[in-house]
């Protein structure tokens, strides 16, 4: 897609007022930023699902580019109504601004963690033509970053049940009810899962799966957690599933994901990985909990998992 000349260029900014890191001193700091280059058109969200209606229009509004000043699950909406849309609103570039706690997209495309920093870096490479990247789409929802199946899920599900908590604590309430969980021994006893990439054979006695378009797979803090070290937004999917849930062996898995001590969980003997895969189906012998980009999409016994190359157009 063509660049449009700077004083023409039209941005539908969606802000996420709820997000972690976005307060209204700070929106009106980036939309000045962003007028510099843009004429920007503000929309703020009301409600869960709000983001993905507005996205769903931006074509018919006449937007060159959809700004989002949110989190990950904000980018999610956006995305979802973009791609779910039918009046060609799916070629739209969007340009991401960080506006919560993890930004996996931010980061990974190399802009600050910053909202105003990444709002001013955005004028100045806005002439650039937008990279396209792929998406996941698990089920009838797409997703930027990751989806996953088992305990990952049954920690955004917990989580999410307590947004006023999320927002005031931060990474500190994913890793208190990732150890409440796991200290309550949830779904640690048996395994449940088989994982098949493509038409190689099915691989069971897992205890979740974790599929990644582009790593790493969250944040906390400045820390990455790389899970599927190995994704690259220019290719297909990872996915690493673990077939132990024993302490002596996760919690190396999780030192080694940390970046605390060498990067070898996923080549080691406590679980599985794939790498560069464009179809995944999981399946469980009972329902599990599943999320995308971090927001729970409720229990499934079975998700078919796919990569959709160049569906996404973003500003870099």
């Amino acid at each position: 897609m063509s660049p449009v000349s700077a004083p023409n260029r039209r941005m539908l900014l969606i802000v996420n007022p709820k997000a972690q890191a976005v307060a209204a001193r700070r929106t009106g700091a980036v939309a000045r930023s962003l007028s510099r280059g843009f004429e920007v058109h503000e929309v703020w969200t009301r409600a869960p699902g709000h983001a993905s209606e507005l996205a769903r229009m931006a074509a018919g509004t006449g937007a060159d580019v959809v700004g989002v000043l949110g989190g990950d699950g904000t980018v999610n909406e956006v995305v979802n109504g973009m791609a779910s849309a039918e009046d060609g609103t799916a070629k739209v570039p969007i340009a991401v601004i960080p506006g919560g706690g993890a930004n996996v997209l931010v980061r990974a495309l190399g802009f600050p963690n910053d909202a105003v920093r990444t709002a001013e870096v955005l004028v100045r490479t806005a002439d650039r033509p937008p990279l396209s990247i792929p998406l996941g789409r698990i089920g009838d929802r797409y997703f930027v970053s990751s989806c996953g199946m088992g305990f990952d899920a049954a920690i955004v599900r917990e989580v999410e049940r307590h947004p006023k908590v999320k927002r005031a604590l931060g990474d500190a309430w994913f890793v208190a009810v990732g150890l409440g969980l796991y200290a309550a021994g949830y779904d640690t006893n048996q395994p449940h899962i088989r994982v098949r990439a493509g038409e190689d054979p099915w691989q069971y006695g897992l205890y979740l799966a974790i599929l990644q378009n582009l790593d790493p797979f969250t944040y906390l803090g400045s820390r990455a957690l790389r899970v599927c070290p190995d994704a690259n937004l220019g290719e297909g999917l990872d996915c690493f599933a673990l077939e132990t849930m024993r302490p002596a062996r996760i919690f190396p898995v999780l030192f080694s994901a940390f970046g605390i001590g060498p990067l070898t969980h996923h080549r080691g003997p406590e679980g599985r990985y794939w790498h560069d895969e464009r179809r995944f189906v999981i399946e469980s012998n009972v329902p599990l909990p599943v999320q995308a980009d971090g927001e729970y999409l409720g229990e499934r016994q079975r998700v078919e998992i796919e990569s959709i190359p160049d569906a996404l157009s973003v500003y870099r």
